[in-house]
C-alpha cells in the first residue's frame, strides 16, 4: 500500500498568504498549491497543513511546531525562515484559561488543513509595528492595529496594569535597542538551528529555506552559518520583483505556483526518495 504523507508547511505571512489589503484565499497559498501539485504526480496526501502565521518570527516557530506534531504528527516539515527583525513578547494573563498556548484549526476542504495561532499570551513583535509607536520613526501604518492588540489581549486582562503608552513604549523600546543587535541576530539562527535539528532528531524530514537574501553576518564559534535556498535566488531581479503584489515581497497565485514548480514541488519529492 502506498504511503500516505503528512505535510506542515510552518512560517510567516509568505507562508499564511498576505495580500495587499487582507490574507490570499487558501487556493492562492503555496501550501495549497503544493498539495495539488503533488496530488496530480500521484503521491497520497493525508494532510496538508498551512501553520503560516503572519507577523510571527522564529522565537514563535516551536509554539506552532509543538502544536502540529501532537496535532497532525507530519513526516515533513517545510519550513520558510522569516527575517531576523522579528519578536515575541509574552505577557501574563489574569485568568488561568489564557495563560496556555491556544491554536486551532479548520479543514477546509479534503486533506488540506488551516492552523490558527489563538494564543491572547503573545505579542508578535515586527518592525512595521515598532516603528509605528516609535516617536523617532515617521512610520505610523500599523498604530492603529497595535492599539486593537492591547485592547484584545492586555486591557483589564493582565496584573499588574499595563498602560497604553506603557506597551507602546515597550514595543518602540524594541525596535529601537534591540531589534538588530548581536543578541537578536545570535537567536535567530540558534533559535532557527536548533529547531531543524529537534524535529530531524524526531525522525521528520525538514525543508527549510529563507524568502529573501537578507541575513545577519555573525560570527560565533558555537555553530557555522549555514546555508539554504531563498526564494530571491531562484529568479533574476525582474522575474522576483513581477511576481510580489505588494512592497513586503508577498507573492499571489502565479508566484507561489512558480515556487511550487521550481523548488518546493522537487524538494518534498526528494525527501520521499
Amino acid at each position: 500500500m502506498q504511503k500516505k504523507y503528512k505535510i506542515a508547511c510552518l512560517g510567516c505571512s509568505w507562508t499564511e498568504g498576505a495580500g495587499p489589503e487582507q490574507l490570499l484565499s487558501s487556493t492562492e497559498t503555496y501550501p495549497y498549491i503544493l498539495n495539488d501539485w503533488l496530488k496530480e504526480l500521484g503521491v497520497e496526501i493525508q494532510h496538508m497543513v498551512n501553520a503560516g502565521r503572519s507577523g510571527s518570527g522564529v522565537a514563535f516557530y516551536p509554539f506552532t511546531a509543538n502544536y502540529l506534531l501532537k496535532e497532525f504528527d507530519p513526516d515533513i516539515f517545510v519550513l520558510q525562515i522569516t527575517t531576523h527583525d522579528r519578536d515575541i513578547f509574552p505577557i501574563d494573563p489574569i485568568e488561568d484559561d489564557r495563560k496556555k498556548m491556544n491554536f486551532g484549526w479548520d479543514k477546509e476542504e479534503n486533506n488540506y488543513y488551516k492552523v490558527w495561532d489563538n494564543n491572547v499570551n503573545v505579542i508578535h513583535l515586527s518592525p512595521g509595528f515598532g516603528a509605528s509607536v516609535s516617536k523617532h520613526s515617521k512610520e505610523n501604518r500599523w498604530e492603529s492595529i497595535v492599539k486593537n492588540i492591547w485592547e484584545r489581549k492586555v486591557l483589564w486582562k493582565v496584573s499588574p496594569e499595563l498602560s497604553y503608552d506603557n506597551f507602546k513604549n515597550y514595543i518602540a523600546t524594541w525596535w529601537e535597542q534591540s531589534k538588530d543587535t548581536w543578541y537578536q541576530k545570535y537567536y535567530w539562527y540558534q533559535q532557527t538551528y536548533a529547531l531543524i535539528d529537534q524535529l530531524e532528531a524526531l525522525g521528520k524530514k525538514v525543508i527549510p529555506f529563507y524568502w529573501i537574501n537578507h541575513k545577519p553576518k555573525l560570527k560565533t564559534d558555537l555553530f557555522p552559518i549555514r546555508q539554504y535556498q531563498s526564494v530571491e535566488n531562484l529568479f533574476d531581479d525582474k522575474t522576483f520583483k513581477s511576481l510580489q503584489i505588494d512592497d513586503g515581497y508577498h507573492f499571489g497565485k502565479q508566484g507561489n505556483t512558480k515556487l511550487v514548480q521550481e523548488f518546493l514541488g522537487p524538494q518534498v519529492l526528494g525527501t520521499m526518495k
